[in-house]
């Protein structure tokens, strides 16, 4: 779903990037910082992926520090709905994104809360996992955000998940 929108030479961020499987897919890229909180993951994806332009980082997102220029593109790919809310990973992002750069967000719909409370009751999914997801967001709350651009949202599989692309509005100007 996300492929599409990453331009060749993007400076990317991929925040709960777990094996690092959008490594296979990308486009020539200028640079590629993993996160993930797994130390596992994170020392598997090290060993496998050795090119001078690809680097991991073990962090969990809210303590996440970058001294590097900002990314043009960021990557939560199911990640969003297992943070704190919408508005503290904007801030947070804010100073990782430069301006003009890309969020590429995919994320459950209300909907598939429903459909996990329910697939759990006839053990179709783990009852474990449904604990796991903190928020579940409406296009709505991906419109009108301060400092933030709604360019795309699309529902996929079955309405059950969408994809949001956000882009960093221009930091205001001040007036003289």
């Amino acid at each position: 779903m996300i492929l599409p929108f990453i331009p060749p030479g993007a400076k990317i961020l991929d925040v709960g990037c777990d094996n690092g499987a959008l490594l296979e897919h990308l486009p020539a890229f200028e640079c590629y910082l993993g996160l993930d909180n797994q130390e596992a993951v994170i020392a598997r994806n090290r060993k496998h992926y050795q090119q001078a332009n690809v680097s991991f980082a073990c962090a969990n997102f809210d303590d996440f520090a970058w001294q590097g220029s900002p990314f043009n593109l960021v990557v939560l790919t199911a990640v969003l709905e297992h943070l704190a809310g919408i508005a503290p990973a904007l801030a947070r992002l804010r100073v990782l994104v430069a301006e003009n750069g890309l969020l590429l967000i995919t994320t459950p719909c209300p909907l598939s809360h429903f459909v996990l409370h329910a697939g759990a009751a006839v053990r179709l999914f783990a009852r474990d996992s449904l604990s796991e997801h903190k928020n579940y967001f409406r296009k709505s709350d991906f419109q009108r955000l301060p400092e933030w651009k709604l360019d795309l949202y699309k529902r996929f599989e079955f309405g059950l998940n969408q994809l949001v692309v956000l882009r960093k509005l221009p930091a205001p100007q001040p007036k003289p």
